[in-house]
């Protein structure tokens, strides 16, 4: 569907109000700690180069086809909550070595999944190890089949999987006597479920500099009645290097005591596949993921914003249960983990893009800003080209400088990654460093790092990505809105989870 390009359908839309459902990232601390773990322990008592030690004591680390080594982190409340084997966090994390880049995708617990075994019905997958593991009578036999589905998701290989639980990542926490995290935005919510009932307790935490224990820090990621998953997101973030900066201060693992309480955690509350030799390679090249190479996205419900590609169905044909679906289906998901994975430093770039319409087909730049928005591109402006009439999609673009820490004495530049990541998803464009110059008359150039011309020959083909939640529009909004009477209600207390 296309419509004018002077109108944006979704830029006053109900659809920015969509209730972000469940897309929590809590228990990534906890792996990134545990990696990093590894790593300070064995320092503590080894004088010579450690990461020679452990690359020649570990082992090669599996990878598919693109180089990439996958991760599946499974994050659980455990044996001391309510649905125990339930998923609250499920994050696929590809590294790439060469690249020195891990990408992070996390997974919303009422994504919708089918399954082909009688025992085990179709439903969220969160619930898909439980019953896995409730058919086979096996943990692992339950866990690869959880693995089987997540790989039809994302359309990756999975070569790993780490499974946490909440006491684990608390007791590590406290057992590294705490993290200091300057918390950017003050926290109240009075929903927060308080452990062991089925009442709630609030949760509050004030901008600025704080210290957590493993309880405040495992609350203050997993806080959701009144946040967005993005400023979730954020916190974890937080979390992850302020437990990392803690860890590799080497003073508070010298005691030989709390080497072996580390060692506890991690036997007592992780299941996995990884073995000590693959630990051992981790450790040795932990280090070498630094902030700014780590890319963590979400997938959720809010179609105006990065990974929103899910909608909420009528409830009928689901047994009457809340879970979201891929707009469109499951091929815009998988593009979706293609361009994280393939183009990590493209979104590190955040470049201003601006679309054009050079075509007679109304609506499609702004269509295009929709899709584009989606993949998590900055789309500063769209609208109409100067001629109807372009035959070629032409993306035009600066170069960018390179850093000066990187460069020698004469300022180098370089062609954006991001050009390489629009070609995936307009394959017909030709690209041109040259801005035209009615386009520079126009100030274009001032406000856009890159201006994509959109042509006939992308228009008109198969390849035109037309926006999945057009048709769809009528079916969500027919729905009622239920939202606060069900984010108002006591959570049940046989297998479920915040």
């Amino acid at each position: 569907m296309k419509h004018d390009d002077q109108q944006d359908l979704f830029s006053k839309s109900p659809l920015k109000k969509l209730k972000k459902h469940g897309v929590n990232i809590s228990i990534i601390a906890s792996m990134a700690l545990i990696v990093v773990l590894c790593a300070a322990i064995i320092k503590v008592f080894i004088s010579i180069d450690f990461r020679t030690i452990f690359l020649a004591a570990g082992e090669d680390l599996l990878k598919d086809e693109n180089g990439h080594t996958n991760f599946l982190i499974m994050g659980t409340g455990g044996a001391y909550h309510d649905g125990p084997d339930l998923a609250d966090t499920i994050i696929v994390a590809s590294m790439d070595q060469e690249k020195e880049t891990i990408s992070m995708v996390s997974i919303p617990r009422d994504f919708y999944i089918k399954n082909e075994i009688q025992d085990i019905p179709d439903t969220k997958i969160n619930e898909i190890y439980y019953y896995a593991k409730k058919h086979f009578n096996n943990n692992q036999k339950g866990f690869e089949y959880f693995k089987s589905k997540v790989e039809e998701l994302s359309n990756l290989k999975i070569h790993y999987y780490i499974k946490i639980d909440f006491s684990g990542f608390k007791q590590i926490i406290d057992t590294l006597g705490g993290i200091d995290v300057d918390v950017p935005e003050s926290i109240y919510d009075p929903f927060f479920p308080k452990e062991g009932t089925i009442y709630y307790e609030t949760f509050s935490i004030k901008a600025g500099p704080q210290h957590m224990d493993g309880e405040t820090a495992l609350k203050y990621a997993r806080s959701r009645k009144t946040s967005s998953d993005f400023d979730r997101s954020q916190r974890q973030q937080l979390i992850i290097y302020a437990a990392k900066e803690k860890a590799l201060k080497l003073g508070t693992i010298f005691d030989k005591n709390k080497i072996n309480e580390f060692l506890n955690i991690l036997k007592d509350n992780i299941e996995t596949n990884l073995g000590t030799r693959e630990f051992l390679t981790l450790g040795a090249i932990a280090d070498r993921y630094t902030k700014d190479k780590i890319i963590t996205k979400l997938i959720h419900d809010d179609p105006t914003q990065c990974g929103g590609f899910l909608y909420t169905p009528p409830k009928e044909p689901y047994n009457n249960a809340f879970v979201l679906i891929p707009a469109g289906g499951e091929k815009y998901v998988h593009k979706y983990f293609d361009l994280i994975t393939q183009h990590p430093f493209a979104f590190q770039e955040n470049l201003n893009i601006q679309i054009l319409n050079g075509t007679k087909n109304a609506g499609v730049a702004a269509e295009t800003k929709q899709i584009l928005k989606r993949y998590c591109l900055n789309v500063s402006r769209f609208g109409n080209a100067q001629s109807q009439e372009t035959p070629t999609t032409t993306i035009y673009y600066k170069t960018i400088p390179v850093p000066k820490e990187n460069s020698k004495d004469k300022t180098e530049y370089y062609r954006p990654h991001t050009i390489d990541l629009l070609k995936q998803l307009i394959p017909q464009a030709q690209e041109s460093t040259t801005i035209p110059q009615k386009y520079i008359e126009l100030g274009y150039d001032k406000n856009s790092d890159i201006i994509i011309e959109l042509g006939n020959d992308y228009v008109n083909s198969e390849d035109y990505l037309e926006d999945a939640f057009y048709p769809l529009y009528s079916i969500i909004f027919a729905q009622p809105d239920t939202t606060e009477q069900q984010e108002q209600q006591p959570p049940p207390t046989e297998q479920t989870n915040q």
